[in-house]
């Protein structure tokens, strides 16, 4: 089984490649830090390549549920060999702390993905911000287990990353979501108008965002 001494071995050798010993040091202990942390109720993984089957099951089981907050998807997107590959290169942005993202597991059954919770467009420097997302398996929806990992991301991207502000686009339909965000304490900004491209037709979509003082705790 992959363990995550191959996981740190693989980090390694990708991140040699590049050069720049020190910012090597620094952003391997950056992401071992945060490789999997737990909730009440749930474990949060970053999962290496080899769970590419695993994650591929969670897609095809919720593939209706999913897929129309969402833009069209690859034809190739239902296969093991797509979501290897989008492991692969989720791992590669993560190394250069652009993205993150956390698979959940309920610590009952620590082998089912139940959902996932993200950050992308990691930008430092005048913005310290980012987007995230989210998804839950249908079957776990309405339980409480996305708005707990929701708030275990922001934690994470305020105390660990240091970010300032997280930002979120919602469709103004997805009333679920929508819960999820105000649960956690984010404010709608407003409207931005053909924001996403949902299944082949541009759509409006509710801005949405919190910043590091308004976070429990920030």
């Amino acid at each position: 089984m992959y363990s995550w001494y191959h996981f740190i071995q693989e980090f390694l050798e990708n991140s040699y490649k590049g050069g720049a010993v020190l910012h090597l040091l620094t952003i391997f202990w950056e992401v071992f830090m945060h490789l999997k942390c737990e909730t009440k109720r749930l474990v949060l993984e970053i999962l290496p390549s080899s769970y590419a089957k695993q994650v591929l099951n969670f897609y095809k089981e919720n593939k209706e549920h999913i897929e129309p907050w969402e833009a069209k998807r690859d034809k190739m997107f239902y296969t093991e060999t797509y979501q290897r590959s989008l492991l692969e290169a989720e791992y590669n942005e993560m190394i250069k702390s652009k993205m993150v993202r956390y698979y959940l597991f309920e610590k009952s059954k620590p082998d089912v993905i139940i959902g996932s919770v993200s950050a992308a467009n990691i930008r430092y420097g005048a913005f310290d911000s980012c987007n995230i997302g989210y998804k839950m398996h249908k079957e776990y929806c309405g339980q409480g287990y996305c708005k707990e990992a929701v708030a275990e991301l922001l934690r994470i991207l305020f105390h660990e990353f240091h970010l300032h502000r997280i930002e979120a686009m919602v469709h103004p339909k997805n009333k679920p979501s929508i819960s999820v965000l105000e649960s956690v304490g984010f404010e709608q900004e407003g409207l931005a108008k053909d924001a996403a491209k949902l299944q082949g037709a541009w759509q409006d979509m509710y801005r949405y965002g919190i910043v590091a003082e308004k976070n429990n705790g920030g």
